[in-house]
């Protein structure tokens, strides 16, 4: 049936094209008049409203298409685009998908379905409806650039490498080709090609976000912090709203050995969103400050991780009359510990994939009472749904050393030695909450080796060590470390971390001892060990560990004091620079806490000369740790429990 309104609509389409939006806008609505559901005048002004930046309305006219006309996939197809606009990516997915069901040969729609599943971390079905869109239209470089971003994220990138050469050879100025082939250079350990072609990225686009981004962190993985901050500061000017390259920026800033407690205080509070008071949500809680508190913790860490070690021994703990624990996992893959961490909970959330505003409501339905951070600025966090405040009190504690910056959360839990008291509270946007007996719990794993004998000197000399992340180690600290080896005769210092994985860093880091005067034979490096390896046998091999500084350990001193080793630290003026005299003075052991470089030679050297105390401190050690308050996992849940509950009559109070 010929359709009464095709010459009209030809006109209308014949401006539209020519950019008089006023004008085919006119002649659209002059068809709606006669037929108010003609699907093309829908669907035309539709499209209007699209490029007028208003999605939402374009949304409501072509689905008002799609009512009359349900069989066409372009308008499936411009239906996915609007919703994707207006931030609804489960609707956008399920229009395109109807688009490539109604027209399964359109390369195009294919291909932009692909991407779409890829960005949405779906790469199975992402690669299948690419590799489907190639068979359609083979020199294809956009979908070839996403089929290499959906391998990547198979963990195929031999094939994810090729795949974004393919693209470069079709279009080499693809930027996002680029970015993706840099990216699977750097998953084969190719950190120089890698650079490059982020560098090429760049060249491609230097407006774009994502290629300085990942720059910036490979150059954070190949310990050149300063070149990878500046990167990261780069791709902020570019988009201040990208919560990747701030979260990233902020965490590489406390490897930095010129960042006080006050410049990061300045730099947290100057990138993170602030909302206007207005704008922050009531909450109808029940005020009663005796009653059993709700309580939700937040990581993305519940898994086999350095957090989950000191969070297990609190939720094992925790008084369940006093309190109803929730946990919100935003994990990808679970594994055996988070079965455990699981078991201790009494509701369990699985939030990962969910949106900050889909999660804070769920948290808002569940009535939590107090919301626990655990994981601040480091990888996969969700300060994001922080700021929505689902939540009347919250909370920050363990994952992250430094302030959240973010004027959501109230709370921040510490220790006076971490944290001392009048010092630290004008550089943190939270109130600081300190514990007696110190901020963390540790129970040594069950499946931890017996602790080895001291070897024998012999011949042998004293074998340093510290496994810490190597972003910590600062030319500062090489600096004190040389001067240790230098005095202490036919020493070693073995390291051991994922980035000596990263042959620039290695190279790097062996450069910067040998200009101390430390050669090579004097540094063992290891890899990372796999936890299925026993790598906490590692320390039988080290008679004394040194914690880095200004950014201590906490993992690896908590383990090394579980596996016999004297950790050696230096306390310095801010948060992160004085958690290894938090527990070593926890534990009883101020005489191995620094005050100054000088001391902290002068201690490592002292103990290295007296072998009674090493084979001493070697047997005691971990009984010491079981039996301190870092230990007392009841009394330590006691606590947190007293502090949530003064927190929470605050809060009725107010």
């Amino acid at each position: 049936m010929t359709d009464p309104h095709r010459e009209k609509l030809e006109a209308g389409l014949q401006r539209h094209q020519a950019g008089d939006l006023a004008g085919a806008e006119g002649i659209y609505r002059e068809v709606l008049s006669a037929d108010p559901d003609h699907p093309d005048a829908n669907h035309f002004l539709g499209l209007i409203a699209f490029q007028q930046g208003t999605a939402d309305r374009a949304v409501k006219l072509i689905e008002r298409a799609i009512l009359r006309a349900p069989d066409r996939p372009t308008f499936h197809a411009n239906l996915g685009a609007a919703l994707l606009v207006t931030g609804n990516e489960a609707g956008a997915l399920a229009a395109y998908r109807e688009s490539v069901r109604l027209q399964p040969d359109n390369a195009n729609t294919l291909q932009t379905l692909g991407s779409l599943l890829g960005q949405c971390r779906q790469y199975e079905e992402s690669e299948s409806m690419l590799r489907q869109a190639l068979v359609f239209r083979p020199a294809f470089p956009e979908a070839l650039c996403a089929l290499a971003a959906a391998l990547n994220g198979l963990n195929r990138p031999d094939e994810a490498a090729a795949a974004a050469r393919q693209a470069i050879e079709l279009s080499p100025g693809l930027a996002d080709a680029w970015t993706n082939l840099g990216n699977a250079l750097e998953r084969l350990k190719q950190p120089a090609e890698a650079e490059t072609a982020h560098r090429r990225a760049i060249e491609a686009d230097p407006a774009a976000v994502l290629p300085h981004y990942n720059l910036g962190n490979l150059l954070n993985d190949c310990w050149r912090t300063l070149d990878g901050v500046a990167e990261l500061r780069t791709a902020l000017d570019i988009d201040p709203g990208y919560a990747p390259a701030r979260g990233n920026l902020l965490l590489n800033l406390l490897y930095l050995p010129d960042q006080t407690e006050e410049t990061l205080f300045r730099e947290h509070t100057h990138v993170m969103p602030r909302r206007p008071a207005e704008g922050r949500p009531s909450h109808d809680n029940d005020q009663d400050p005796d009653r059993r508190l709700r309580i939700g913790y937040v990581s993305p860490d519940l898994r086999t991780h350095s957090c989950a070690y000191f969070l297990e021994p609190l939720l094992a703990r925790h008084d369940k009359e006093a309190v109803e624990v929730f946990a919100y996992a935003n994990v990808e893959r679970r594994d055996e510990t988070t079965r455990k961490l699981r078991s201790h909970t009494n509701h369990w959330r699985d939030i990962w994939g969910l949106a900050d505003d889909a999660a804070a409501d769920l948290i808002r339905e569940d009535g939590i009472d107090i919301l626990v951070d655990l994981a601040g600025h480091s990888a996969n966090n969700r300060l994001g749904l922080f700021a929505l405040r689902p939540a009347p009190v919250q909370v920050a504690w363990l994952g992250y050393p430094a302030t959240t910056g973010l004027s959501e959360i109230g709370y921040r839990i510490t220790d006076g030695i971490a944290d001392p008291p009048g010092v630290a509270d004008q550089w943190h946007s939270e109130k600081l909450i300190r514990l007696e007996g110190g901020f963390h719990c540790y129970e040594g794993s069950i499946d931890a080796p017996e602790i080895a004998p001291l070897l024998n000197q012999g011949s042998r000399g004293i074998t340093f060590g510290s496994f810490n992340n190597i972003s910590k180690i600062s030319p500062g600290t090489i600096s004190v470390w040389a001067r240790i080896l230098t005095e202490v005769e036919a020493s070693t210092l073995i390291l051991k971390g994922r980035m000596l994985e990263n042959e620039v860093a290695r190279t790097r880091l062996i450069a910067a001892f040998e200009e101390m005067d430390i050669t090579a034979d004097r540094l063992d490096l290891r890899h990372w060990i796999p936890r299925d390896q026993s790598p906490l046998s590692l320390y039988d091999e080290v008679d004394i560990a040194l914690d880095t500084f200004p950014y201590n350990g906490a993992t690896t001193t908590f383990e090394a004091l579980w596996m016999g080793v004297p950790v050696v630290t230096l306390a310095g003026e801010r948060h992160a620079a004085r958690v290894g005299a938090s527990i070593l003075q926890n534990i009883g052991l101020p005489e191995l806490i620094a005050g100054s470089e000088e001391g902290y030679v002068a201690a490592a050297v002292q103990l290295a000369a007296a072998r009674e105390r090493r084979e001493s401190l070697r047997l005691e050690l971990r009984n010491r740790l079981k039996a301190s308050s870092l230990g007392d996992a009841a009394g330590f849940a006691a606590k947190m429990e007293a502090a949530y509950r003064d927190m929470w009559r605050a809060w009725c109070d107010s």
